[in-house]
């Protein structure tokens, strides 16, 4: 190496590093973000109690930053996220020193370091570098404060510190132990426990690369054989292609070499697998001996000093962690004095370990003061255990258990959960968890069961079934075994879920979306539509998805990101020549990638489908991959060193390097910018203030959701805003101590009305409460509620009420309730406006959801129930209107829509949920919140604070949802739809009322919000948003004035130019395109037929020009014969139905007979005479076919469908449309 080689080294690396971060910082949302955000930054900023297993490392350091925001409260989120920024780029340069560590001994040890290898070196750097700083799953975490950005970081830092001790250990200095840098490891896997346990992944490649500069008989001979062994060990769990690949490629040659070598019968060439299997000890032993056990037996230590000794909360605790630290201190003396210094390292290892793992006492000290958000009250030893194991969440089996169907033949008691009394001075049985577990048949439990949740059995069922061939017997077979159900899945089938589902949906598609390209930013779900990973390559995407070049706007995304193989090609080069170059070190960079990778995956065993994508718990597989990717760079300069002329060597190596710089991460930068920079996105702030400032001053809201409660917190928490309102979410209101803290004061929030004592809601009891079906009998609530708090009912997790014939615990209760409505009082607080005092009832009566003959009631519905009957029209009571019906517990009648949450009124007004009429609109209020409040995100809080008088409003709507440098992602997308509703639900109420002004001004506000250049009116990811483009036309239709009709024709002339854009591009597709493009087709004829159904017979001769050019003559008749294949079956399976299959498969009928009306009705205004005969000739075919079947059947589905009535068929459709978008 050159004298300068370290100054070029460091000064490259802070480069990168400080680049990266810079970019990351650029492209940061400068508030909080959706999901987990809200509470990360939250928490951190006041040090508050998260989710468990919890963060407390992330947390000490985001305080630290949101220093930086100088006071000004709405910086802190951007602080937050830049912490992630900065970890980022830290990671990016600690990143590019592994590859030149790596690449330096390397060129070490194949000779003579040249100038052309040095370009070599620092070229693999910097391309491997920039490749994972632009990579699609990284920048999504580095610009948000999210622990996955920071978990990235101490990946990255430990590993590179290993290879700083491996370099020093072979290059001494006086003085200086270079077990230094274990000691730090040591210290930095305890810290990073506290952000995320999957920086203990990397433990077993330490362990490789400690075991290689150890062992003075570690060679290659000993990787060959652990390939081996390896490979032999996992062929049960292929399938036969990927077995016999295997096999050939792995399991062979390795065995031929092995025996060659005589490696079998060498002690020393079974090292690797020794301390492999080493370190998965070490790793299971940290995992699950370490961080529960130390706090395990604080706890008992703790219950045993308290309850036996009568010592004082705390001081067990205490006694225990200095009998830890006396220990370590003793040992270490012990191994100076001895000169053990295996032992002292060890010593000292676990006591940093311990030291960094302390973090976790921060949450303890926080508990104890009892912060507005403190997640399982972890106050002391014995709470702080549940914490860390997660128990809230459940667990489930990973090696050996139960399947989805598996029998449960009984019950079995669980571990006592303790709880600290303060009246008794004794920790007390909460729960004693006696009959709590269930216990499944012997029959029904098996190895590495793969589909496991019972909640999610047609999921299961229904990927495996698309897995299987029909056509072959052993799928036939497979097909017949799960649809039967009775039966639990086999091994193969686990397997094939597992291989299928977990490894290759949500492992392989992630890795692909990084190193490959990305179809799209919309979650998929085993379609070929949305989320598969593509090349940009169009003859290899077509295989995969279909054609997926040339896409319309209504189909193209900016998260449509195309990379054309080239980082994943450069990786496999990098991975292969590496691999022969150095396969020791290509083997520990493999564990790394495997260990981030494939094992997550199976540790996980994920169930299908996901709430969100999981690609950011593989961020550190996709950094290992990018370490072979820098690989690769050394192996296109080893070509060019053939050439003799160093001159041109040189120019040569420094012309490859920027050509492989601009062609892998200048692409992917180039491809990923426009959706991953945030730099304007504040919607997710904007939708906080919007469901605070839906509420009335001090009212109660109830939300369900992570998306509807964590930006609602940090709203409140961080920027103070709304602290009146009582953000009450009804998943953690199943626990105890979250009712706890419901019961406490909050800022300007004061306690919940609940009458309920602890001893009545403490787990274990009342966790479930069973009452016969509602029918109308409408109980006092109160009465209901006094009832179940009689100490009989104590200690009981489940509860029966039900009739005479059943088994049950007391008087048989009705899952029908009522409360009174005190009519001056709801009048004077603002409750009812006095225009609408007339409408007042006497009281709330209504029926719980029910599931047949009973009602079924969780604990969460049961201080709900309190809430309702104590707080006597005290407080204004809201639901989240994104809860769904989950979550309105069959209140809707009483419902009054004031924004992004249903108001509970004293006046009923029956829901009609098919035209979307939930509840009433006080269109005063919502009028005031949609078209002057709402918009503005950077408004200040004017219930509890006066507002500035030099407050200057945002210039774009809803935190630039129609900003046009702002990119709307899923997550915003999915909030769309609500937000048009919203609208149109006014639109309606005001031209009911006969506001004709307003009601145009509301739908003008639409376009303002959802400008088309922007937002397409048809956007094919998002149906139930393109499907209200119809019935905006049919707001400004029903205002029934020139200018309403005027607007109406100019949205259907560019709702037109959309439904043309996607026919063109359906004619330029090849059959197989067509067959995966069906849905999206039969809903753009779909909508088009609607929208003509809508316009006056004058606005279509104004817009015929524009019909004429809807071509579907080139393509239509393959999509007409498809769909009428598809119609042939449903008919020949109605033949043998029986009666519970009928239903579905009128349904279907229903729907392929309407694509078929609809494109008839596309075509209408077409020059397409042919086709338009020879569709209208197959329409009735099948309606003869019909009539064939049963006699009037055809002409009974005309009459129903053609024309008149097909409205009513799609409104069932919508309907169902609605209800997933909730």
């Amino acid at each position: 190496m050159t004298k300068h080689y370290k100054l070029i080294n460091n000064s490259l690396g802070w480069i990168i590093g400080i680049f990266a971060s810079i970019i990351y910082i650029v492209t940061a949302e400068p508030t909080v973000s959706w999901w987990d955000c809200g509470e990360y930054i939250a928490t951190s900023y006041k040090l508050l109690v998260g989710h468990p297993p919890g963060a407390p490392t992330f947390q000490i350091l985001g305080s630290v930053f949101s220093l930086f925001a100088g006071g000004d409260v709405t910086k802190v989120a951007f602080a937050t996220n830049t912490m992630s920024a900065i970890a980022s780029g830290m990671t990016i340069m600690f990143l590019f020193w592994t590859i030149t560590l790596l690449g330096k001994k390397l060129l070490k040890s194949s000779g003579e370091i040249t100038t052309t290898r040095q370009i070599a070196l620092f070229g693999a750097g910097i391309v491997g570098a920039l490749t994972y700083t632009f990579s699609d799953t990284f920048w999504f975490s580095a610009v948000e404060g999210e622990v996955y950005a920071l978990s990235s970081f101490f990946t990255a830092l430990v590993f590179w510190c290993i290879l700083k001790w491996e370099e020093e250990y072979d290059n001494r200095y006086e003085n200086i132990n270079p077990h230094r840098w274990l000691v730090l490891i040591a210290y930095l896997v305890g810290l990073s426990i506290g952000v995320h346990l999957l920086n203990l992944l990397t433990l077993p490649a330490i362990a490789m690369i400690m075991y290689f500069k150890l062992s003075k008989k570690a060679s290659v001979r000993g990787v060959v054989l652990a390939i081996a062994i390896i490979s032999l060990i996992i062929l049960p769990f292929l399938d036969v292609p990927k077995a016999i690949l295997v096999i050939l490629l792995a399991t062979i040659p390795s065995f031929y070499y092995s025996f060659k070598n005589k490696s079998f019968s060498s002690l020393a060439e079974w090292g690797v697998l020794l301390t492999l299997g080493g370190s998965f000890i070490l790793l299971g032993l940290i995992l699950y001996g370490i961080i529960p056990g130390i706090v395990n037996y604080a706890g008992k230590f703790e219950i045993f000093c308290v309850n036996t000794i009568g010592m004082p909360f705390n001081v067990g605790t205490l006694i225990y962690f200095l009998i830890i630290i006396g220990a370590i201190v003793w040992g270490l003396l012990y191994s100076h004095k001895k000169k053990k210094r295996i032992l002292a390292a060890s010593l000292l290892s676990f006591a940093f370990l311990l030291v960094g793992y302390s973090t976790f006492l921060t949450l303890v000290i926080r508990s104890n003061a009892n912060p507005t958000i403190d997640e399982n009250n972890p106050e002391d030893a014995v709470a702080l255990l549940s914490y860390l194991n997660r128990e809230q969440y459940g667990s489930n089996p990973l090696f050996y258990g139960e399947s989805y169907n598996s029998r449960i033949i009984g019950m079995e008691d669980g571990t006592p959960v303790y709880v600290r009394d303060d009246a008794s001075k004794k920790y007390i049985i909460a729960n004693d968890r006696k009959q709590s577990k269930y216990v499944y048949h012997p029959d029904d439990l098996g190895f590495f069961p793969r589909m496991w949740s019972r909640e999610k059995t047609d999921e299961y069922i229904n990927w495996l079934k698309n897995q299987y061939n029909p056509e072959s017997a052993s799928g036939r077979e497979n097909i017949r075994h799960l649809e039967r159900g009775k039966y639990t899945p086999t091994f193969s089938q686990h397997k094939k879920f597992m291989w299928t589902y977990q490894f290759d949906y949500m492992y392989f598609r992630y890795f692909m979306w990084n190193f490959s390209g990305r179809q799209n930013d919309i979650q998929g779900r085993g379609d070929l539509d949305n989320g598969n990973w593509i090349t940009g390559i169009p003859f290899i995407d077509k295989k995969l998805v279909g054609k997926y070049d040339e896409l319309p706007v209504t189909m193209e995304r900016p998260g449509t990101n195309r990379y054309y193989l080239l980082p994943f090609l450069l990786g496999v080069i990098g991975l292969i020549w590496y691999s022969r170059k150095d396969p020791k070190n290509s083997f520990v960079v493999a564990l790394l990638f495997i260990m981030t990778g494939l094992a997550i995956a199976f540790y996980l065993n994920n169930y299908a489908f996901q709430p969100r994508e999981r690609d950011y718990a593989y961020a550190a597989s996709f950094y290992a991959f990018t370490i072979w990717v820098g690989m690769g760079v050394f192996a296109f300069i080893s070509l060019i060193e053939k050439i003799k002329n160093k001159k041109i060597q040189w120019t040569a190596s420094v012309v490859t390097i920027l050509l492989l710089i601009g062609l892998v991460p200048g692409i992917m930068a180039q491809q990923n910018w426009d959706d991953h920079d945030r730099s304007h996105r504040y919607s997710t702030l904007a939708v906080a203030k919007n469901y605070l400032d839906s509420c009335a001053p001090n009212a109660i809201i109830f939300t369900l959701g992570d998306n509807d409660t964590f930006p609602l917190w940090y709203a409140q928490e961080v920027e103070g805003y709304r602290t009146d309102v009582r953000v009450c979410n009804l998943s953690l209101l199943n626990t105890s101590w979250y009712i706890d803290q419901m019961k406490r004061k909050a800022y300007n929030s004061e306690p919940l009305p609940i009458s309920l004592t602890w001893d009545l809601y403490k787990e274990g009891s009342r966790e479930q409460i069973v009452f016969q079906k509602g029918e109308g009998q409408f109980v006092d609530l109160k009465s209901v509620v006094d009832y179940l708090s009689q100490s009989q009912f104590n200690n009981k997790k489940l509860l029966l009420f039900l009739p005479e014939g059943y088994q049950s615990d007391g008087n048989p209760i009705p899952g029908s309730f009522s409360f009174p409505v005190d009519k001056e009082k709801v009048l004077t607080n603002g409750t009812v406006a006095l225009k609408d005092s007339a409408l007042i009832v006497d009281r709330i009566a209504w029926n719980i959801p029910n599931n047949g003959n009973t009602s079924s009631v969780i604990k969460a519905y049961l201080v709900m129930m309190d809430i309702l009957a104590h707080n006597n029209w005290e407080r204004p009571i809201y639901f989240a209107s994104t809860t769904g019906s989950e979550g309105w517990f069959g209140l809707e009648d009483y419902f009054q829509l004031e924004g992004l949450a249903y108001r509970l009124v004293p006046i009923k007004t029956v829901a009609n949920k098919a035209n979307r009429e939930i509840g009433r609109i006080d269109s005063d209020i919502l009028y005031n919140n949609l078209m002057n409040r709402f918009n503005d995100h950077s408004r200040i809080d004017t219930i509890n604070y006066p507002a500035p008088a030099n407050h200057q409003p945002y210039e774009y709507q809803w935190g630039g949802i129609n900003d046009p440098r702002v990119y709307n992602n899923e997550d915003n997308f999915r909030l769309f739809g609500t937000i048009k509703v919203l609208h149109l639900n006014l639109v309606n109420q005001l031209i009911k009322e006969g506001k004709m002004d307003k009601a145009e001004k509301v739908l003008d506000h639409i376009e303002l919000l959802f400008p088309p250049d922007k937002t397409p009116y048809l956007v094919m990811s998002q149906i139930y948003y393109s499907l209200l483009t119809n019935e905006v036309i049919q707001g400004y239709m029903n205002l029934k004035t020139p200018t309403g009709k005027e607007k109406a024709t100019k949205i259907a002339s560019r709702f037109i130019d959309f439904f043309k854009m996607n026919f063109d591009w359906y004619a330029r597709c090849d059959e197989r395109t067509l067959q995966i493009q069906s849905e999206n087709f039969r809903y753009t004829v779909l909508f088009l037929s609607q929208m003509l159904e809508i316009l006056t017979p004058e606005q279509i001769d104004e817009l015929k020009p524009q019909l004429k050019q809807l071509d579907l003559s080139s393509f239509g008749p393959t999509i007409v014969k498809n769909t009428s294949n598809k119609i042939d079956s449903v008919v020949k399976r109605m033949r043998t139905a029986n009666p519970d299959q009928i239903g579905g498969l009128q349904r279907e009928l229903s729907e392929n007979l309407l694509t078929l009306i609809h494109i008839e009705d596309a075509i209408r205004y077409s020059d397409s005479t042919e086709f338009s005969t020879f569709i209208s000739a197959e329409i009735h075919k099948h309606f003869d076919a019909l009539d064939q079947l049963q006699p009037g059947l055809g002409a009974s589905y005309k009459a129903h469908l053609y024309p008149d009535a097909k409205v009513k068929v799609e409104e069932e459709e919508f309907e169902e449309l609605a209800n997933s978008n909730e």
